[in-house]
């Protein structure tokens, strides 16, 4: 019985086969682990094979940190400029000299 290869999911693989001749080629070319039976790719980027109990590949789960740092500073610099008592006097002084 034929599958989709869960990697590229365009070529064909056999019953026994874990990945396609392709993308067995390209991690040999890349240095990149090899995947097992038991092995579950990435959800985001499906290359890698995903950490144990996670979803993602170590490379994900570092961008998906780093994404959520950035997002956490984004909200405390608007939280900055909405408290910031000189940007609420300087709206206030030129309104009063209207």
């Amino acid at each position: 019985m034929l599958k989709k290869c869960p990697i590229c999911e365009l070529n064909y693989i056999h019953a026994g086969e874990t990945i396609c001749r392709t993308c067995a080629a390209e991690r040999s070319r890349r240095n990149l682990p090899k995947v097992d039976d038991e092995s579950i790719m990435c959800s985001e980027c499906g290359e890698n094979p995903a950490l144990p109990g996670h979803d993602l590949c170590e490379e994900c789960l570092k961008e998906q940190k780093r994404q959520a740092n950035l997002e956490i500073l984004a909200d405390k610099v608007r939280a900055d400029e909405a408290d910031d008592p000189l940007e609420e006097d300087i709206t206030e002084d030129a309104s009063e000299d209207d």
